[in-house]
C-alpha cells in the first residue's frame, strides 16, 4: 500500500471514530502530517480512492466513508442542516461580544465548526482574551450568556453556548497537543478578531507535527462584525482607574475556589480549558480500534505529543 494510501485510510479512519464522513476537500486538508512534503493534488487523491482504496472506502453523495459505514453521509447532510440552523443564531448572540473589553479574538470550534451538529449538541466558543485579563474576561462572558439564558451549565446543554476554552493572546497551546486537537484548532470558525486568530495559528506549529496541510479558515463572510469603539473605551476607562487588573485579580480568586479540577481540565493565567471525561481521548482510543481493524499503525505519532492535561491551580 502506498503512503499516500495509508494516509487517506489513517483520516477516515480518524473521522469515523467521530461518524462523521468527508468531502474530498475536507479529506485532502486533514491528511497526517507524513503524507508528503508538497500539497497533494485532488486528481492523485481521487484516482488513490477510485483505484487502489476501491474496495476500503466507499463514495455516497460526494463524501468518503470507510466501507460498512454507509449510514455516514446521510448522518452527515442531517447534521450539516442543523449546523446551518444554528449560525443564524450564533450570529444573533455573538453579535454583542464585540463590546465587551478585554476580548480578542472569539471563534466557533466543534461540532459546528466542523457542521456537525446533532439535535442535542451545544455551541462549543475558543476565546482569546488580552493577557493577563482572562479572569475578567470570562466572568463578562459568562454574565452575559447566563442572563440570557444561553449559557451551557449542568444539564441545559441542548443549542447553548459551551465556553469551555479561553487562552491569552500570544500564548501557545502546551498542553494536550495531540491529532484530535489539531483537528479542533485547525477546523476554527471566526467570528471576531480575524487577525489575533491567525496569529494563533501561526504561533502553535505543533498543528503540522499532525496535519500535512492545515488550512484553517481564516475569514467568515457571514461573521462580518469587529470590535467596536466602545470596547476600547471601556478598557481605557477600566486600566486608567486601575481597576481592570483589580477586578481581574478578585475574578480569579472567586473563579478558582468554584472550579473543580479534574483531568483534562487546564487552569493558569494564561489558559483555562475545560473538557471533564474528554470526547477528544474517546475519539481517539476510537481511532486506535478503527487502526487495528484496518491493519495499520498510525502514520505519525510525536513524541511531544501528549494525551492531556491537568494542571494544579496557580
Amino acid at each position: 500500500m502506498t503512503l499516500l494510501a495509508n494516509s487517506i485510510l489513517q483520516t477516515l479512519a480518524f473521522f469515523d471514530a467521530k461518524d462523521l464522513a468527508l468531502s474530498l476537500l475536507e479529506l485532502r486538508s486533514y491528511l497526517p502530517a507524513q503524507t508528503g512534503p508538497t500539497e497533494i493534488s485532488l486528481t492523485v487523491l481521487m484516482r488513490t480512492l477510485e483505484v487502489e482504496l476501491s474496495g476500503l472506502v466507499g463514495l455516497q453523495g460526494g463524501f468518503y466513508f470507510l466501507t460498512g459505514r454507509n449510514i455516514l453521509p446521510a448522518s452527515r447532510r442531517q447534521r450539516y442542516k442543523i449546523s446551518l440552523r444554528r449560525f443564524r443564531k450564533a450570529k444573533k448572540y455573538l453579535r454583542f461580544l464585540r463590546f465587551l473589553p478585554y476580548l480578542r479574538a472569539v471563534a466557533l470550534s466543534g461540532s459546528q465548526a466542523m457542521l456537525n451538529s446533532t439535535a442535542s449538541s451545544d455551541i462549543d466558543l475558543f476565546l482569546i482574551t488580552k493577557k493577563n485579563r482572562i479572569w475578567l474576561t470570562r466572568l463578562l462572558v459568562s454574565l452575559y450568556f447566563q442572563l440570557l439564558g444561553q449559557r451551557r451549565y449542568r444539564d441545559y446543554i441542548k443549542n447553548r453556548f459551551c465556553l469551555n476554552h479561553y487562552l491569552g493572546e500570544g500564548v501557545s497551546i502546551r498542553q494536550d497537543q495531540n491529532l484530535y486537537t489539531a483537528v479542533e484548532y485547525a477546523s476554527l470558525l471566526p467570528v471576531l478578531g480575524e487577525e489575533v486568530l491567525s496569529k494563533f495559528w501561526e504561533q502553535n506549529r505543533w498543528l503540522a507535527e499532525f496535519l500535512a496541510e492545515p488550512q484553517p479558515q481564516r475569514h467568515s463572510p457571514f461573521f462580518d462584525f469587529h470590535f467596536s469603539f466602545w470596547q476600547k473605551t471601556f478598557e481605557w476607562l477600566l486600566e486608567l482607574t486601575f481597576l481592570g487588573p483589580a477586578l481581574n485579580w478578585l475574578s480569579g480568586m472567586y473563579q478558582k475556589q468554584r472550579i473543580k479540577l479534574q483531568d483534562y481540565i487546564i487552569v493558569s493565567e494564561d489558559e483555562l480549558s475545560f473538557h471533564p471525561g474528554s470526547r477528544g481521548q474517546r475519539v481517539l482510543t476510537q481511532f486506535a480500534q478503527n487502526l487495528r481493524a484496518l491493519g495499520l499503525e498510525p502514520v505519525r505519532n510525536p513524541p511531544s505529543a501528549s494525551g492531556g492535561g491537568r494542571q494544579s491551580r496557580p
